[in-house]
């Protein structure tokens, strides 16, 4: 072994035992899931390239962390062992041709079934029944010896303190005297639990948790049990441990254990697959990638389990992981990175945004240079100084967002520079505002602010409202730049000859902009209306006015009463609408616009599929835009939302679901699928 490789390979230890102190022990990870994985993978590579056994590597990463010296410890009879990880469906494919390989070569006679089921990101505990009670719980730790936590999960959602078979018709297992029962699962806080309880520790000025892994890590190992019992923690059951003294008939799987379990009164883990082959678990897999924002509890991947507990117990494990698992790792939604500066955007209606500008890191394939910090009330409570190192989140369509600092020492924090919202707006120098009540401060010079003004040309011209194709950002900073547009209307006095002195114009392309710009000149009074920018006022808001309305101009003198009247809209909407009509500037410039424009009438089926019927759509969709979907609503007699709530008829999910899929599954909404969407009007006109 080369001098410098045996230095390479003694940091990289140094490095990840670090990191498995942190998070095992203080329950304050450094990196994230996914780097630590990776960094174990380098030490296998490297000690492959020296020839170091596998089994020499195994034994230096060992298992979790030793236990804390105020915990009374506890032996497993069965190790805690940790998994090995799978990153893609090739190291997939590598496991189970190790699977058949062990079969062929031990002249085993099975067939190989396997099971499919997230993996939670929670805090491995066992749970130790004698005579089917409760006697003993106890962490992971090194995997060895753990921690004795009875107290802290005597009162914790999700453990029977008693086993009660004989209510039990469906399973015929036979408890002997003295029996042991050893059941292992996760605990977690629930996404919905996490959520109610940092806003409680808000209130309360105690400290917040960055994720649900951690909180539930530093709730479960208090050493006041009543602490432990004051927090709304889960345990979810995911396997067996010791079994003595238990005649079973059933426990031939994995799968069937767990139904025994759900029966006698544990939670276990869904959803999941059972009795599969390869690519019915590469399509589990792909499935959880697509509905993971929506599931109920925080997974960092699936695991992948021989279903027969004899080929299991055949197979065996090594010192630091069974032969017959294995985790696939989903892309890391989160990463460490170092904060380089902080810019305050101005949004459309003049919201200022502190924005984290970060050391590029890469979360999930995807390249994050930016990262949201909300407002100012959130960049105050993480306290986020520039030169910090933060975790930062992206999770679906989610704008990245900075979690937490990450801990570093006080001496290096204090060199870092503070960041206070600005009193004046950035953009235009003009005076900012924090309402009462709002979180928001925002520049109050309106369309008189560039950044304002140019965002307010975004909006108008976008697919929704004015579906001005070829009008893009860059295009529309030039306009403004070159005094060509001021407002709204300008757009529809440019012609050939000003457009083919831009730059990267010619006479085909300014042509292609002047004839989409005459497209635009015919629309729908709703699209009219949601392209002004009126705010609080979405493009089914719109929808709702206009339907009430015989000419758009009944808008400029609606009475309060009558706006109030129309479905779906408040009074918050009544008063936007109201004043922004009532203001000198925009009735002129919405007057104006009038004559450049003419409206078409909304063409819906009548009794089309959807009519009546209310639908949400969330995830991407794989076949149709969005905004394309929302028409086909409509056109089939609908109408679209952007929330889920109890008039909600259909939700329709695409990949990457978010919240919306949850809370339809939570009002029992009918959840549909793109293809169901679909096929559910191909006999009505698209």
């Amino acid at each position: 072994m080369s001098s410098a490789l045996k230095k390479k390979r003694k940091d990289l230890v140094s490095i990840i035992k670090r990191h498995q102190e942190a998070y095992y022990l203080k329950d304050q990870p450094e990196i994230s899931d996914h780097t630590y994985d990776k960094l174990v993978a380098e030490l296998f590579s490297l000690d492959h390239e020296l020839n170091i056994p596998r089994s020499s590597t195994e034994k230096t990463l060992g298992v979790g962390h030793k236990k804390r010296d105020e915990f009374l410890s506890v032996e497993h009879a069965t190790p805690m062992l940790s998994l090995d990880n799978a990153f893609s469906f090739d190291d997939l494919d590598l496991f189970f041709k190790r699977v058949t390989d062990s079969i062929k070569k031990n002249r085993l006679d099975f067939s190989p079934e396997y099971s499919a089921e997230t993996k939670l990101d929670g805090v491995a505990v066992s749970l130790t029944y004698i005579d089917c009670e409760l006697k003993k719980a106890a962490t992971r730790g090194d995997g060895l010896v753990g921690e004795d936590i009875t107290d802290n999960v005597m009162s914790m959602s999700g453990v029977p303190h008693v086993l009660h078979l004989k209510d039990n018709h469906r399973h015929n297992v036979n408890i002997f005297h003295n029996s042991i029962l050893e059941i292992r699962g996760e605990v977690v806080f629930l996404k919905k639990d996490f959520e109610r309880f940092n806003k409680h520790q808000e209130k309360s000025s105690e400290k917040l948790f960055a994720n649900p892994r951690n909180a539930a890590a530093g709730s479960l190992r208090q050493l006041d049990a009543s602490v432990t019992m004051s927090r709304p923690l889960t345990f979810i059951a995911h396997g067996a441990g010791e079994m003595n003294g238990v005649l079973d008939d059933t426990f031939k799987t994995h799968s069937s254990f767990l139904e025994f379990l759900e029966s006698v009164g544990f939670k276990i883990i869904r959803p999941r697959v059972k009795d599969g082959q390869p690519s019915n678990i590469k399509t589990f897999v792909n499935q959880i990638l697509n509905i993971r924002e929506s599931l109920p509890v925080e997974i960092d991947g699936v695991v992948v389990k021989i279903e027969n507990y004899e080929l299991q117990n055949k197979l065996g494990s090594t010192v630091r992981a069974p032969r017959f698992a294995i985790a696939y790792k989903l892309p890391s939604e989160t990463a460490i990175t170092e904060v380089l500066g902080i810019d305050v955007q101005v949004g459309r209606f003049g919201t200022l945004t502190p924005v984290a500008r970060l050391k590029t890191v890469s979360i999930g394939g995807v390249n994050i240079a930016n990262a949201t910090l909300h407002n100012e009330d959130e960049l105050r409570k993480k306290g986020v100084k520039i030169g910090d190192r933060v975790e930062v989140r992206r999770a679906g369509d989610v704008i990245p967002e900075v979690v937490r600092t990450v801990n570093t020492s006080n001496k290096k924090r204090d060199k870092n520079l503070s960041f206070k919202m600005p009193k004046f707006c950035p953009s235009c120098g003009g005076k900012t505002e924090r309402l009462e009540g709002e979180v928001a401060r925002r520049c109050i010079n309106g369309k008189k602010c560039p950044a304002q003004l140019e965002q307010a040309f975004i909006h108008f011209v976008s697919k929704k409202a004015m579906n001005i194709d070829g009008l893009g950002t860059k295009l529309i900073q030039q306009l403004i730049r070159e005094n060509l547009v001021n407002s709204f209307d300008d757009i529809y006095k440019l012609n050939s000859i000003q457009l083919e002195k831009l730059d990267k114009f010619g006479a085909k392309s300014a042509q292609n902009l002047i004839d989409s710009i005459e497209k635009s000149r015919v629309t729908t009074q709703a699209k009219f209306l949601y392209a002004l920018g009126i705010r609080h006022v979405g493009l089914q808001t719109a929808k709702s006015i206009c339907d009430t309305l015989n000419r758009f101009e009944e808008l400029f003198s609606l009475p309060l009463e009558k706006l109030a009247l129309i479905h779906d809209i408040g009074p918050v909407v009544i008063s936007s609408v109201s004043n922004f009509f009532k203001t000198r500037e925009n009735l002129e410039l919405t007057e104006r616009l009038l004559n450049e424009i003419t409206f078409k009438k909304e063409v819906s089926i009548q009794g089309g599929v959807f009519a009546g019927k209310d639908v949400v759509f969330t995830g991407t969709l794989k076949t149709l835009k969005r905004a394309s979907a929302q028409e086909l609503v409509r056109k089939n007699g609908g109408t679209f939302s952007e929330t889920v709530n109890k008039k909600t008829d259909f939700c329709v999910v695409g990949e990457k679901a978010g919240t919306k899929a949850k809370a339809a599954l939570r009002m029992q909404v009918k959840v549909i699928t793109e293809d169901e969407f679909l096929a559910m009007i191909d006999k009505n006109i698209r």
